[in-house]
Formats: structure tokens, C-alpha cells, sequence
């Protein structure tokens, strides 16, 4: 059974995010990287508020992020009201790349969406380590939601990422995202929220990555 320093589980950008916070500061610690998602670090694009992230977390996010705007907008009722703040557009592919450098494929594992934890050991689908201590993120960042790409004729003229639509007819999510990709393209991610949508879709991911890398 092989033996880490530390173990990481989760779901999304955080934990790999997070490992390369912790590599980079203690190059010594050996390190498991467990994703709860089919690929490590997820596959969906995270816009990020930038104010909502520490000094820090922006110096880690900046190296990843593939896109920037100026402001965005909330729209209820068909309506966009506009907010000022940048935006960055997180490349999951970006950090794929950066842990493949950091890590071995053996130390990024698919967890099956579960570990259990006992004196030192943990156990997943397919595996098991022993390790000397153990941060599971799922519970914080797990999230229900779906991601596509369109081709859609209102990328054209949509200058900002809308990060939080509450139009969302008759489908069952609490809000959507539109973000474009610089073509005539737009990415559109429907999510259920934790808490407020607002406060979920634009400075959550900032503030909880800022939290966990002050440690």
C-alpha cells in the first residue's frame, strides 16, 4: 500500500488547484489527488470574479486562465443588469496539463465519487492508500449541474459573460451561465446553487479557494 504525506478529495478545479498550491510551497510532500469527476479536475470552465480571490489565489488562478472581461451581467425577467468587476475564465484543461507535470498518473486517481477514511487509511473504487492526513473537499464542492457549447446567434453581440440568467423556463436548474468563447460560440452552464445564485455563480469558487490555500 502506498503511503502520502497528504490526500486531496474532491470535485472540480479546487482540489487539483489546490495540490498545485501545495506542491509549489512544499516540494517535498508527497501528494494524492482524488477527483470525483469521469476526468481529473472536472471538464467545465469556472468563471471567477477576480475580486473575490486573495492576493495569492489570483497569483494561482492567473497561469490558467485563458480569457478576461471587464464586468458581466445578472438578467431576470429577460433583463441584463450590468456589474462591474472582472471576470477570469479558468481553463480545467490548463490545470490537467500543470498537475501532469507535478504528478504521477498514479497519484491522480477517479475516486468513483466516494472515500472512506480510518486510522490513516483510505479506500476508493479500485484503490486504497495509507496517508497522513486526509482533506475531503466533496461536500464543498460538489454540484449539480450541466455544460454545453452552442453556436447561437446572440454570441455575437454579447459583449460580457452573463454569470447568472434566472431565466430558466420550465428546466428544472436555478440558474444558467452564458460565457463566450471569442467566436460564435457560447459556453452555457446550468447549475443548481448552493444558497443564493448570485452569490454561488460569481464570488463562491473565489472566496473558497482564497480560504483553503490560507492555510
Amino acid at each position: 500500500m502506498k503511503r502520502y504525506d497528504l490526500a486531496i478529495h474532491g470535485f472540480g478545479l479546487i482540489p487539483g488547484l489546490l495540490t498545485i498550491h501545495l506542491v509549489g510551497r512544499s516540494p517535498g510532500q508527497t501528494l494524492l489527488l482524488l477527483s470525483g469527476d469521469a476526468t481529473i479536475g472536472g471538464d467545465v470552465l469556472e468563471p471567477v470574479l477576480a475580486s473575490s480571490l486573495s492576493p495569492p489565489a489570483r497569483r494561482l488562478v492567473d497561469a490558467f486562465t485563458v480569457a478576461s472581461w471587464p464586468g458581466f451581467f445578472v438578467t431576470r425577467d429577460g433583463t441584463p443588469h450590468h456589474q462591474t468587476g472582472e471576470v477570469l475564465l479558468i481553463d480545467p484543461v490548463q490545470v490537467w496539463l500543470e498537475l501532469g507535470t507535478l504528478l504521477a498518473d498514479e497519484d491522480m486517481v477517479q475516486s468513483g465519487g466516494g472515500v472512506t477514511s480510518s486510522d490513516r487509511q483510505i479506500r476508493w473504487t479500485g484503490g486504497e492508500a495509507e496517508v497522513v492526513d486526509f482533506v475531503d473537499l466533496a461536500a464543498i464542492t460538489r454540484r449539480e449541474q450541466s455544460a454545453e457549447i452552442l453556436g447561437l446567434e446572440i454570441a455575437r453581440s454579447l459583449p460580457l459573460p452573463v454569470l447568472v440568467d434566472f431565466d430558466t423556463g420550465d428546466e428544472p436548474w436555478d440558474a444558467f451561465q452564458h460565457i463566450p468563447l471569442g467566436d460564435e460560440r457560447v459556453y452555457v452552464r446550468k447549475r443548481r446553487c448552493l444558497g443564493d445564485p448570485v452569490a454561488d455563480l460569481t464570488t463562491s469558487f473565489g472566496k473558497v479557494l482564497s480560504d483553503l490555500i490560507a492555510f
